[in-house]
């Protein structure tokens, strides 16, 4: 068991968890057209931040990544202790190689410039494994001040829209000419958006201000099925699923809840029905996040992740936005409208590129 908390999120939507959760509540979406942006095609939405500082001299995912991290500390009472930073992102500052290869593009890079300007030590580590990145990264967070490698992990997920990205979608035909709709009957793609988020994980109650939840353990599998197409049958996240179950001694039963990675896309969604159904989780309220802030790539988990949290805090289920008739290959309990209930216990999965595929239980201290 570990602690987590002091989470902070920058998107289109708001630079706080707060201001995210509450515009989320009254169904306000990121996604948008934008008409002045230099490689955005005008009649595509995305979900991309405008209103940010950016330092002199840095590119703006290493501003936001720094700035994140700090509000985070800045949530703590007491930072003493042996400190690791995990950069969790799927390219990192990958518009850089536009200028050439560097030592700048590497996800490295940012994540030592961003650990230099802390007001702590902090030994840093990335990881890169598509969009199961930041949920991995917590994963990783758990395992690490549950050992006692580390007194407290600065989990740091980051991704910003870019060319390469925007055509690595277009190239699959995966985009959605609409504002994205996990889980819908019509879905026809996904929404790509932005978002820098940070959460630190800690096996010590005390050196936070707040805190409510816990990290019961998590894990990870791949379906190694194909280089961008999931398991028709679902098997690398229902295996994820039964690692997690098998780590944390819980079972479906014991599950309030569902944070689905839910792109949208016709081949993700019904996978994730047909290993939630294989799973036991079918009758479960479950929802996709989005709708709200489109599909920001290795920052996802983490992202949907800690608007979880805030929804155990407040006691409500987002809706899946953009759902309105529920229709995949196994019938799933999709929640469309915001649903009042006491959300003790959540599992939280996603799933990437290259067959990768993870799960993690969050609980409410009680």
């Amino acid at each position: 068991m570990s602690f987590i908390a002091a989470p902070h999120i920058i998107s289109p939507l708001g630079n706080s968890v707060h201001e995210n959760f509450e515009r989320a509540l009254v169904g306000q979406s990121a996604l948008r057209l934008h008409s002045d942006h230099p490689f955005a095609p005008v009649d595509i939405p995305f979900g991309i931040i405008t209103d940010h500082e950016r330092s002199v001299g840095w590119t703006k995912l290493e501003s936001l990544c720094l700035q994140s991290c700090q509000q985070s500390l800045a949530q703590l009472k007491d930072t003493s202790g042996k400190w690791l930073l995990i950069f969790c992102t799927t390219k990192g500052d990958i518009d850089r190689l536009a200028s050439g290869l560097s030592e700048e593009v590497k996800p490295q890079y940012l994540a030592q410039k961003v650990a230099k300007e802390l007001p702590i030590d902090i030994d840093t580590e990335v990881v890169s494994n598509a969009c199961i990145s930041g949920l991995l990264g917590v994963i990783m967070a758990h395992d690490y001040v549950s050992t006692g490698v580390y007194d407290h992990v600065l989990v740091l997920g980051g991704d910003l829209f870019s060319d390469f990205t925007y055509q690595g979608f277009e190239s699959f035909m995966a985009l959605s000419a609409q504002a994205c709709k996990p889980f819908d009957a019509n879905r026809d793609g996904l929404s790509l958006g932005e978002a820098v988020v940070s959460v630190v994980v800690s096996d010590q109650k005390e050196i936070f201000s707040q805190v409510d939840c816990q990290v019961l353990g998590g894990a990870s599998a791949n379906d190694a099925n194909h280089i961008s197409g999931p398991s028709r049958t679902g098997e690398g996240l229902y295996r994820s699923i039964q690692k997690t179950w098998k780590q944390t001694g819980l079972s479906a039963e014991e599950v309030d809840a569902v944070s689905a990675h839910g792109t949208a896309t016709r081949y993700n969604d019904d996978m994730e029905s047909i290993a939630f159904h294989r799973a036991g989780l079918a009758a479960k309220p479950i929802n996709s996040m989005k709708g709200y802030f489109g599909h920001t790539l290795g920052a996802a988990g983490l992202l949907e992740l800690v608007m979880s949290m805030e929804s155990m805090r407040a006691g409500i289920f987002l809706s899946s936005l953009g759902c309105e008739v529920p229709g995949t290959t196994e019938e799933i309990n999709v929640v469309t409208e915001n649903t009042p209930m006491e959300i003790h216990t959540l599992l939280k999965t996603t799933s990437g590129f290259g067959g990768c595929n993870a799960a993690a239980i969050i609980q409410k201290i009680q």
